[in-house]
């Protein structure tokens, strides 16, 4: 018998041919058999002998009802149908067309659809690859800033370092001083002992002289004054021992004061943008009547009674407060103590937003004009209703606020130990102020 190739097992074969699989290269649907091309030349060749494609699925191409071939399409319900079903069936006086015909106006009908998913995926492949290009210059960009970073804290290294030195010197050069005294002092008295150890000596070899009158000449005033001299040095012995710390506080001032000054200087040098805090205050017009704002207006706290406020149109119903500040462009930063506030809201909002109405309309970072960080049951970030979790190693007790208007980014901090909370990317197209909800018992501060 012979061996089917490699392949061939897995097609086809001729119904007929039952010595040896070959491969068949039609299927008559009327026999329900496969053929192979010697056996298509003896194959009967009726009209209702339709030979197909080779395949397996024969009652697929058969009416289920008739059990005759399907040769047509219905237009009216879109089903494949044999010639009885046109006649005698539920089909009948439905306008059709032949199954080759039908395909046709399938494949013509799918044309404009095919037309615009290649429109599609060319758009697609050219986001793609602006996106590919992207990530492949990103790890660039990223190392240039990391770069630029190492090297800023290398040059703060080196300048705390040169002051670390000098304090050190001074440090050095009061301890080689003090050491230098008493070095000289201990090498003083130590020859002095040496003098008077040669002096005991010499007196005790005098008390064991026998001749009185040896004795008599050798005894002098001068060994008297010599020991009443010796005994002066002791003020010698009073030498301080401690680090006189004044200079070394004026090196450390002034270089630390040096540094400070120099600090954006230095940042610039690498090519980072110099930070100023923004002059944040807070607008009364705008605070709830149970609002209490300081005179310098940086600090608003919760009232339990009304104040009285003149009615304005900018004044919320809601216990919120907007700044003075209207910002239209650039970059800006703020800090906001929250320590005396056991539930907080801070952010920014749109000078548009609702007033006079005490809900969603009007609640910072329940609606599409507010962006804010908060806490309450939990710390999180809000924009119109929705609500995220943030992370935090600490209780936030200090918030920083960064604010870059024109490329659309709000940015929380984290301020002792400063680290990064929340980041919101938007598109800000009108006036925005930096915006405070105020909560029972509850005060907020913003630094100066």
């Amino acid at each position: 018998m012979e061996t089917p190739k490699s392949g061939e097992k897995d097609k086809i074969s001729c119904s007929y041919c039952v010595q040896s699989p070959v491969p068949a290269t039609k299927t008559c649907l009327h026999c329900e058999a496969s053929l192979c091309e010697e056996h298509i030349k003896v194959h009967s060749k009726s009209a209702e002998h339709i030979l197909v494609e080779p395949t397996t699925y024969i009652k697929d191409l058969k009416c289920p009802i008739h059990d005759k071939v399907l040769e047509f399409c219905c237009s009216q319900d879109g089903a494949c149908i044999c010639v009885s079903c046109c006649i005698i069936g539920e089909h009948r006086g439905h306008k059709v067309d032949t199954i080759k015909d039908a395909i046709q106006k399938r494949k013509e009908s799918l044309k404009p659809s095919l037309d615009n998913l290649a429109l599609e995926r060319d758009e697609n492949e050219k986001k793609l690859q602006k996106l590919l290009k992207k990530r492949n210059n990103m790890q660039g960009v990223t190392t240039g800033v990391s770069n630029r970073v190492a090297a800023l804290f290398q040059d703060m290294s080196q300048q705390l370092e040169a002051l670390r030195t000098s304090a050190m010197t001074e440090v050095s050069r009061q301890e080689q001083k003090v050491m230098a005294r008493l070095d000289g002092l201990i090498d003083q008295l130590e020859k002095t002992e040496e003098q008077l150890s040669d002096r005991k000596n010499s007196l005790e070899e005098l008390q064991n002289v026998s001749d009185p009158l040896k004795l008599l000449r050798s005894t002098s005033h001068e060994e008297v004054k010599g020991s009443r001299k010796a005994n002066k040095s002791d003020d010698d012995v009073q030498v301080s021992t401690s680090v006189d710390e004044g200079p070394i506080s004026l090196i450390l001032h002034m270089g630390l004061t040096n540094f400070t000054e120099n600090l954006q200087d230095l940042m610039a040098s690498h090519h980072f943008k110099k930070m100023k805090k923004s002059d944040i205050t807070l607008d009364v017009n705008t605070a709830h009547n149970k609002i209490i704002i300081s005179r310098d207006l940086k600090w608003a706290s919760h009232s339990t009674t009304s104040q009285k406020y003149p009615e304005t149109p900018e004044r919320f119903k809601s216990c919120q407060v907007l700044s003075i500040n209207e910002i239209t462009t650039g970059q800006h930063y703020w800090e906001v103590d929250v320590r005396e506030a056991k539930r907080w809201i801070v952010g920014v909002a749109f000078k548009s937003i609702e007033r006079k109405i005490t809900g969603n309309e009007s609640f910072f970072g329940y609606n599409n004009k507010s962006w804010t960080l908060f806490f309450q049951k939990f710390l999180g970030a809000s924009h119109n209703n929705i609500q995220n979790t943030v992370d935090s190693d600490s209780l936030v007790q200090e918030v920083g606020i960064y604010l870059d208007y024109d490329a659309g980014y709000l940015s929380f901090y984290q301020l002792n130990p400063t680290r990064h909370l929340h980041t919101f990317t938007a598109t800000f197209y009108e006036p925005l102020h930096a915006a405070f909800y105020i909560f029972d018992h509850s005060c907020l501060k913003i630094k100066n």
